[in-house]
């Protein structure tokens, strides 16, 4: 049976959303909201503690909201929001970095105006418990969930023991944040009605958690703790150099290291009865990670994805932004397509991150590099 095409781009197309957010997490969410059809409306302040790459993000993320710009916190623009908010279905509120500018969120005084409304407030740590007063930018939220102590088990793992802790790229954390309140978001302007007047607590740190799923049942499976310099190491391979680039293989079970094996020509040491079953291979796993390093390097990136994935071996390339903006697979599905340029029926997900426009729709800008 061939494979239907579905178009998402009305989903929730009658649908008004309200976005206070003072961060780019409550902005990601109402950019997923917007890209599914919703008419999104953003008040943005012109004073903030976003930095100014920050700023030029949440300009990124609001090409396909309506803006306006005043200070939502100031009591004498109470009414403004409240009227921006009558006939809407939900409001966001991301909480400011140094916190709650009125002590708390206006959400409260905004539902008892129109009670019909559904609140999304977004803040590093949930708006009660020791820490919901506690200042955090995205560097702080994305280590208070943990993700420091991940770091990439590979043939270079002794180098990263010495580099000091680092958070993803492009703001992963805040974008992670925003998607699942937006998942929240999508369950309640969908379903039976039964969540208006509430307002939908959304913890950073809490949904951040949730990306370290593997680890966390760890430890009151095992009473194992996960420490950044002691790995818990489940799989061979790891990102591996190749001879013009890099290539990620994860050989978690017996017959994918035997495919392994005939993808590297079945070198001797492979073979080996050391190296016989997967607890043997983990047991010395920096060991083995050095060698494969050493073959993989012999053959080309391409070479080993399509003849590994031939051989079910889970192999997959490292590929750079410059790649993928040229790649034929994304380019055919429109993926990295100038946004003024599309069908507003034709949303993509995409756009905001590696091009966008200015507030106002179709003055269009370069994409960022």
């Amino acid at each position: 049976m061939p494979l239907q095409s579905t178009n998402f781009a009305g989903v929730l197309e009658e649908l008004s959303i309200v976005d206070l957010s003072r961060g780019l997490a409550g902005a990601f969410c109402g950019h997923a909201l917007a890209q599914l059809g919703a008419k999104v409306q953003a008040v943005r302040s012109i004073d903030t503690d976003l930095s100014s790459g920050e700023k030029e993000r949440m300009v990124a993320l609001d090409h396909s909201k309506a803006v306006e710009s005043f200070d939502c916190y100031d009591p004498e623009n109470l009414e403004r929001v409240a009227e921006l908010c009558r006939g809407a279905a939900m409001v966001i509120e991301e909480r400011p970095y140094a916190g709650w500018p009125a002590q708390q969120p206006i959400a409260a005084k905004i539902l008892a105006a129109e009670p019909d409304l559904t609140a999304i407030c977004i803040s590093p740590f949930g708006l009660s418990g020791p820490h919901a007063h506690y200042a955090a930018a995205p560097l702080n939220t994305y280590h208070g969930a943990g993700h420091a102590q991940q770091i990439p088990c590979d043939s270079l793992w002794p180098e990263y023991k010495t580099r000091p802790p680092v958070q993803a790229g492009g703001y992963w954390g805040e974008s992670q944040a925003g998607l699942l309140a937006a998942v929240a978001a999508l369950a309640i302007v969908t379903g039976n009605g039964n969540w208006k007047g509430h307002i939908i607590d959304c913890s950073k740190q809490e949904a951040l958690l949730q990306m370290h799923w593997t680890e966390l049942v760890k430890y009151p499976n095992s009473g194992r703790l996960i420490d950044r310099l002691e790995p818990s190491i489940t799989f061979v391979g790891g990102v591996l150099p190749t001879s013009d680039g890099f290539v990620q293989i994860v050989a978690l079970e017996q017959h994918q290291w035997e495919g392994l094996v005939k993808l590297l020509g079945e070198p001797e040491w492979m073979t080996s009865e050391d190296y016989d079953s997967q607890k043997m291979r983990i047991a010395q796993w920096e060991k083995v990670t050095k060698l494969l390093a050493q073959e993989t390097a012999k053959h080309t990136r391409q070479m080993l994805f399509t003849e590994g994935q031939a051989l079910g071996v889970p192999i997959a390339p490292i590929m750079s932004i410059a790649e993928l903006k040229v790649d034929k697979e994304l380019s055919r599905r429109g993926v990295f397509d100038n946004a003024s340029e599309l069908s507003p029926s034709a949303p993509r997900w995409d756009n905001s991150v590696f091009s966008y426009e200015g507030l106002e729709r179709g003055q269009s800008k370069k994409g960022i590099k």
